[in-house]
């Protein structure tokens, strides 16, 4: 395997590598596979460990308005390296999947994936692989009901939650394919019951502008403000990018003011995150 290993916490790694090990192993025990592929983080290090195990992995991307542009050139960049067969099928249909981000109303996610590979008759009887963890498996039970019996969820029975993927990913540096970029684009909404298609546009279409200008990690939220007052962009940058953000907010403002914001503005504190410990 060419991927390099970092350790990033030494007591931590040491529970870690051993339930990585034993997924590699459960993975290893299906010959051939269909994998969920966005592109996200949870996705890229679930098709590292099916390579780590061997498994003739075939990439499912459904290429839908809440998938960014940057994650899909990431998983094609990451299946063209590898040389893996990917399948991307466009659908205007918006796919919900994170834990808590499902509004009312939302058709199951997995209909959607299967619909998709349903158009791929060679793969049917493959087993599609669920690269989600065990908080957006118990969202999917609490809204849906029983997991459909030809999919697998192999990460999330083992208990790996969104910081054990996102420590999985940077421990084999993943990011080289390109920076995450905070999830779906429903995260970037209050009322998930009126988004638009056109607004995810501009708010992808925002986040891939901050990220020429060498704001990588740039999260761009949407607020519509109610008739004449049209629609607030409220960017949130890392640390260690917010004092040049502060030092370019003309250029940023104008930017996003082109592309239909009436109003923007940064925020000046970050979310609070819980850091893995030792």
């Amino acid at each position: 395997m060419d991927t390099k290993i970092v350790v990033l916490n030494q007591g931590y790694d040491q529970t870690f590598q051993a339930r990585e090990q034993r997924l590699i192993e459960t993975l290893a025990g299906h010959g051939e596979l269909v994998i969920s592929f966005s592109g996200r983080l949870e996705s890229c290090y679930a098709m590292e460990l099916c390579r780590a195990g061997g498994v003739r992995v075939r990439a499912l991307t459904l290429d839908n308005p809440l998938l960014s542009r940057r994650e899909l050139a990431r998983a094609r960049r990451y299946c063209l390296h590898h040389g893996l067969e990917q399948r991307v099928i466009k659908t205007q249909e918006m796919l919900f999947c994170d834990a808590g981000q499902l509004p009312p109303g939302a058709r199951n996610p997995l209909q959607l994936l299967e619909e998709a590979r349903g158009k791929q008759t060679d793969w049917a009887a493959l087993p599609l692989l669920i690269p989600a963890s065990f908080e957006e498996m118990q969202a999917y039970l609490g809204r849906f009901g029983p997991l459909p019996g030809h999919t697998l969820w192999p990460f999330a029975e083992q208990g790996m939650s969104h910081r054990d993927f996102r420590y999985g990913f940077h421990r084999r540096e993943l990011d080289r394919w390109g920076k995450t970029s905070g999830g779906y684009l429903n995260r970037r909404f209050q009322d998930l019951s009126r988004i638009e298609s056109h607004q995810v546009q501009m708010i992808d279409m925002a986040e891939q502008l901050l990220a020429d200008m060498g704001f990588d990690e740039a999260q761009v939220f949407f607020h519509p403000l109610g008739g004449e007052h049209g629609a607030l962009a409220r960017i949130r940058l890392p640390a260690h990018q917010r004092a040049h953000g502060f030092d370019r907010q003309q250029d940023i403002y104008r930017a996003l003011k082109g592309m239909a914001f009436d109003h923007v503005t940064l925020d000046l504190v970050q979310p609070q995150r819980h850091e893995i410990k030792g």
